[in-house]
């Protein structure tokens, strides 16, 4: 890279004190300041758009000093602190900033300054400085300049912490929105706007908004459910009407007319009468019958008592069960029940937010109390399972280095990134990882590569390979040499660099998976000391490292371990959790179960068990507590006394408003399923600590990268 050498720096210098002419000399060429400023800044420009920022700081700060009085001197000063941003030299940047913003003399770039200054000050979280700078620069702004940078702007505050201007500015954003696509991600933004502002915030908002703005009718919403949620009825109420005269469809009228049914139904809440939403058509009914056989041991369903129940059919689907929702409020029902799916146990819990009617579902949805603080939910989700075994086998099993093979499905990614991140968050890491096409029926492909023994991962081993060449030499009959070369493949040892498999399948896949795992002689039967000297007496090999096998709720399936099905001997001392287990001993437990089967003739499933001690919880607090009110309902099983002793175990609802409750922690011992304590002994030998893993080279394995990140 070329560098002005001293000689011209004194030249320059030298020049600029002879300031009539604004002639300079650079490289023996005379040319006036501006043109000498616009060479240097075209060069450090060059530098930060090639990410060169070093240079382009040093750069930029030469052209401030050399040609303070050029015109290229203050925009040198705004790229200066760009660049240290960029650097990450934060105090240096917001120092480069402020003397743009602050100084005596004005600049043409002291808006966009104040905005660069006001980013770095919310990134070192020096939010009042940050508004505050940024309401320097707003004041400095045209109106059409404020409507064009609209979004940027409120981009900027809310990083700052000021989120009433972060909703002003949201909102004109959506008003300057022309195409559907930029109305609805601005719609979004203003949204998350709103519901991040205070009431009296937000009620400003309203009031200063014209009425036939696009951004109204959100913040008129947000405003009612505010004055919903804390009892303002009468102003909720109108203003919802108001929402109704100027939208008629969609989300927003919807929203609209859920309070207005919220309002109208709360006053008839009949507080013994308990809702149930449940898809009794479609392909869900099969599991509706089980629910309902489970309810039927908890609450008479034929309203013959003093509890009272409406059931509503949700047909499986999100619309029916929002429906089913809206349906329930209008009959009075206290409190929801259910439902099931995924789907329709989002749009249900959307449905009773927005209305005011708390429920407790049974989906597995992830995330789905998040939607509010009158959404429960009383069921084990897949991640909180995956989550609960990683940290047992780390804790407890000693486990510090990981494979996973798992499908490729919406069950097998979610539950394998549940599980990877608890492993990164304890500090284990994950050295082997399959990733196999659902309906897979051939597993030796995948486990082959996860040990080591595929004939790529073969032709990388130099013993291999010599005693491959000197086969091929020596054997000249085609059938025996092939022969041969099998043989030494079996022979070669499996590179087992880690302590535990996970594989989130069902017991039907990890049937096949567990045999083909054992063909490769990964040895998982580590609590089982006569199989492991069998396998050493079989191999030789007296230098055995053990792999302990790790499920999910999947794996609480009798075909598992069933002998005719000829895998149980494969997933000897499998450990795996799930969140009902009618084997257990448990007082609670052995009660329901015994109840459940004198009166159906048949187990129960996890369903049933969880849909009996839901329906069990809500009918205790109407019994005992008695609530008036669906806030009141809300605020008895948010703040439960004590816990409820039921079949899936001693249930709380937490902060977050999920059931906390103690997982059935099983494993499998020679043929059957038991439960074992996870505070005590761990029922399978810890894991014997692992060397670290070798450096992954061009003739070695990478490590696994975690899908999606």
């Amino acid at each position: 890279m070329h560098r002005p050498s001293l000689a011209l720096c004194a030249s320059v210098a030298v020049a600029l004190s002879c300031a009539p002419s604004r002639k300079v000399v650079v490289d023996g060429q005379e040319m006036t300041l501006d043109d000498a400023a616009s060479r240097a800044f075209a060069a450090a420009q060059a530098a930060y758009d090639a990410s060169r920022f070093e240079e382009a700081a040093r750069g930029f700060a030469r052209v401030a000093e050399q040609y303070a009085d050029s015109a290229y001197a203050d925009e040198a000063r705004l790229q200066r602190g760009r660049a240290l941003a960029k650097l990450g030299k934060l105090d240096e940047a917001q120092k480069a900033l402020k003397e743009i913003v602050e100084g005596q003399r004005e600049s043409r770039f002291r808006k966009q300054a104040a905005l660069e200054l006001a980013q770095i000050q919310a990134r070192q979280g020096k939010k009042e400085e940050a508004a505050q700078s940024m309401r320097t620069a707003v004041e400095q702004m045209s109106e059409a300049e404020k409507r064009e940078s609209a979004q940027k702007i409120a981009e900027a505050y809310a990083s700052a912490g000021a989120q009433g201007e972060a909703a002003a500015f949201a909102a004109r954003a959506l008003e300057a929105a022309t195409t559907p696509e930029e109305r609805a991600a601005r719609l979004a933004d203003y949204q998350r706007a709103l519901e991040a502002m205070p009431g009296p915030g937000l009620a400003r908002l309203v009031a200063d908004l014209d009425r036939k703005s696009p951004a109204w009718p959100p913040a008129a919403l947000t405003l009612a459910r505010v004055q919903l949620h804390a009892g303002d009825r009468t102003h909720a109420d109108e203003l919802a009407r108001q929402i109704l005269s100027e939208v008629n469809t969609g989300p927003l009228a919807e929203g609209a007319q859920a309070i207005q049914l919220a309002i109208s139904s709360s006053a008839n809440a009949k507080p013994t009468l308990i809702g149930i939403a449940l898809p009794l058509t479609g392909d869900f009914k099969g599991f509706s019958d089980q629910i309902l056989n489970a309810l039927a041991l908890a609450i008479d369903l034929q309203n013959r008592s003093g509890v009272q129940v409406s059931v509503k059919d949700t047909r499986g689907e999100p619309e029916g069960a929002a429906q089913a929702v809206d349906d329930l409020a209008k009959d009075g029902a206290i409190v929801v029940r259910g439902p099931i799916g995924l789907g329709e146990g989002s749009a249900a819990a959307v449905r009773a937010q927005q209305i005011g009617i708390p429920i407790v579902s049974l989906s597995a949805t992830e995330g789905i109390t998040q939607i509010g603080d009158y959404v429960f939910r009383d069921m084990l989700t897949k991640s909180a399972g995956a989550r609960a075994v990683a940290q047992y086998a780390q804790k407890k099993l000693n486990a510090h280095s990981f494979g996973i093979i798992a499908p490729d499905s919406s069950y097998g990614d979610e539950v394998t990134k549940a599980f990877w991140d608890a492993l990164d968050e304890g500090g284990s890491e994950v050295r082997a990882y399959e990733h196999y096409p659902q309906r897979t029926t051939t597993f030796k492909p995948f486990v082959s590569r996860m040990v080591g023994r595929s004939q790529q991962d073969l032709d990388e081993r130099k013993e291999f390979m010599e005693e491959s060449q000197k086969i091929i030499e020596s054997i000249q009959d085609p059938y025996k040499r092939r022969k041969e070369i099998a043989r030494l493949k079996s022979q070669s040892a499996p590179v087992v660099d880690f302590d535990a498999l996970f594989i989130p399948d069902s017991a039907r896949t990890v049937r096949l998976i567990a045999p083909a795992v054992a063909a490769e002689d990964v040895v998982t039967s580590g609590c089982d000391q006569r199989e492991l000297e069998i396998f050493k007496k079989t191999t030789k090999r007296e230098d055995v490292h053990t792999v302990q096998l790790l499920g999910t709720s999947l794996w609480n399936n009798p075909e598992l371990v069933d002998e005719r099905m000829g895998a149980a001997r494969y997933v000897q001392c499998a450990v795996f959790a799930d969140g009902f287990f009618a084997d257990s001993q448990r007082p609670a437990t052995r009660k329901f179960v015994d109840d459940f089967d004198a009166a159906y003739h048949r187990r129960p499933g996890f369903l049933e068990a969880h849909a009996w001690d839901a329906a069990m919880i809500v009918r205790r607090i109407v019994d005992e507590e008695r609530p008036q009110t669906r806030e009141a309902m809300r605020n008895a099983l948010a703040s439960m006394r004590k816990p409820f002793e039921g079949a899936t175990g001693d249930t709380v609802f937490g902060k977050d408003r999920e059931a906390q409750k103690p997982l059935f922690w099983l494993w499998i011992n020679r043929g059957t399923i038991q439960e074992f304590d996870p505070e005590g002994t761990p029922p399978v030998p810890a894991a014997v600590p692992h060397p670290p893993p070798v450096p992954a080279t061009s003739a070695s394995a990478p490590v696994p990268q975690q899908p999606g990140k």
